[in-house]
């Protein structure tokens, strides 16, 4: 494997297909690589509670497979800075009903089966750039002897051997069908920070290509005859973590609009205000004095010579340079797919129907808003078990016309009740805690300072309310 990764680094950016790829299928070998989309990770952390519910493994039950390997944890979960977060109270607000956000009190969980004599199907790691799944390992004696390491955490967790990468782990299994969803985290850095820097934040549209092609060549050249599945990357500026709260307040008896302040001004309403800003705002900052706030402005990312600060705004510019680039990723990887004879599924398309039209699941609309939507989990930034599901289904249906199958899809109905979706509640407003934000944003921009958002301590009682209808599709028309 050492020769293979060697010649992978060297010679498949510009490989053809290694031999001709059968036109008929082969689901009964599924291995799934990718970043924490694919990983089932969830509200803050990677924990079997959600594992259980990833696509991957959704997928693997509707192929009939009876034994699907996951690196699974144990309840609260593990994130890369703390546990799974969840709805730590109901609280009575100026506004209404306040849910509050915040990681499990407690321990971290457990792996459950790291010492698996394989490498696991689904190889898909929380945080992972394009580039990552060619070129880096992981080694879970780290995790075993307490010697845990933040910035590898999720590598040691589900590459385990300290030498393989999740590219030649996935070679080895010598699956008959693959799924390939990366390059989300080389845009969502950007998202979630607050700072849109080529090269920082933004992987290069240049090294993104070579880095693609040479994960899907080596596929390819080692997996001739294998079902190769692609996903394009979703637009990360309209995930509820990026939209849900608007960048003013709003007087309730006049309906006039009171911008909210950032360090470069005032906001307009075309930027946007993360939820790293919720308890921040809590405080009175980022309020207009004259709206009985601090007057003191929401921090906005930066980068200077002590490094990368995170904020809590995107500027208009900031938004389209991020748009710009997932564009560029998604025709990557579709001109990627059609060079090595993969399929295409095209999430960031599924993605925008939702956004725009939502979903009907037995006669109810499912859609983005945070809390209320029921596909985003509680970090705003991944589905929940009933989002990772109607994500399965949406692929199920390029499957089956692509490779003219009937796979059965997956009844949605059960997810409706009980804990298969836990996001419903009927809220008017949040509050993400400080400790949210920065576990969210951590996995994502391992080595961004998270200086701006320690600050501020005083809490105050808004006389100006923000509004509660809020979503992706309706930013700029409240």
């Amino acid at each position: 494997m050492r020769h293979a990764r060697k010649a992978l680094l060297l010679g498949l950016a510009a490989a053809l297909v290694a031999g001709a790829v059968t036109a008929q299928v082969n689901y009964t070998k599924y291995v799934a690589l990718g970043d924490s989309l694919t990983a089932g990770y969830s509200a803050g952390a990677l924990t079997k509670f959600y594992q259980d519910y990833s696509f991957p493994e959704i997928l693997a039950k509707q192929f009939g497979i009876t034994s699907f390997q996951q690196p699974t944890i144990s309840d609260p979960g593990i994130g890369s800075y703390g546990t799974v977060l969840r709805l730590t109270a109901l609280t009575l607000g100026p506004t209404g009903v306040v849910p509050v956000i915040g990681p499990t009190p407690g321990a971290s969980g457990q792996p459950i089966n790291a010492m698996l004599a394989t490498p696991y199907n689904n190889l898909g790691i929380p945080g992972a750039l394009a580039g990552d799944l060619a070129t880096k390992t992981g080694d879970i004696t780290k995790l075993l002897t307490g010697h845990i390491d933040p910035n590898t955490l999720m590598f040691d967790i589900v590459l385990r051997d300290g030498q393989h990468t999740a590219l030649e782990q996935a070679i080895s299994l010598s699956p008959t069908f693959v799924t390939v969803w990366i390059g989300n985290n080389d845009v969502l850095g950007a998202a979630l920070a607050g700072v849109a820097l080529e090269g920082v934040t933004l992987t290069p549209k240049a090294v993104f290509q070579q880095e693609y092609t040479t994960l899907i060549g080596g596929l390819r050249q080692y997996l001739p005859t294998a079902g190769i599945v692609v996903a394009t990357v979703p637009d990360v500026t309209a995930i509820p973590f990026v939209t849900t709260i608007k960048p003013y307040l709003v007087n309730p008896a006049t309906g006039a609009h009171i911008p909210l302040l950032g360090e470069a001004g005032p906001l307009t309403e075309s930027d946007y205000v993360t939820l790293g800003a919720s308890a921040l705002l809590a405080k009175g900052i980022g309020i207009p004095a004259a709206a009985g706030g601090t007057g003191l402005p929401l921090p906005e990312g930066s980068v200077d010579a002590t490094g990368l600060h995170t904020g809590v705004i995107l500027r208009a510019g900031e938004i389209a340079a991020i748009e710009a680039r997932t564009g560029d990723i998604n025709t990557i990887i579709k001109a990627t797919a059609a060079q090595f004879n993969a399929k295409v599924v095209d999430v960031n398309a599924i993605f925008a129907n939702i956004v725009t039209h939502g979903v009907m699941v037995g006669g109810i609309e499912l859609g983005p808003a945070f809390l209320t939507g029921g596909i985003f989990g509680y970090d705003g930034v991944h589905p929940q078990r009933l989002g990772y599901a109607v994500l399965a289904n949406e692929m199920i249906k390029v499957l089956n016309v692509a490779y003219g199958t009937n796979v059965p899809q997956v009844d949605l109905r059960p997810f409706l009740t009980g804990e298969g979706s836990l996001t419903t509640v009927s809220a008017k407003s949040m509050q993400f805690s400080q400790e949210a934000a920065i576990a969210t944003i951590k996995l994502f921009a391992p080595n961004a300072l998270m200086d701006k958002l320690e600050v501020g301590t005083h809490v105050v009682r808004r006389h100006i309310a923000e509004r509660p209808d809020r979503s992706p599709a309706g930013l700029l028309n409240p």
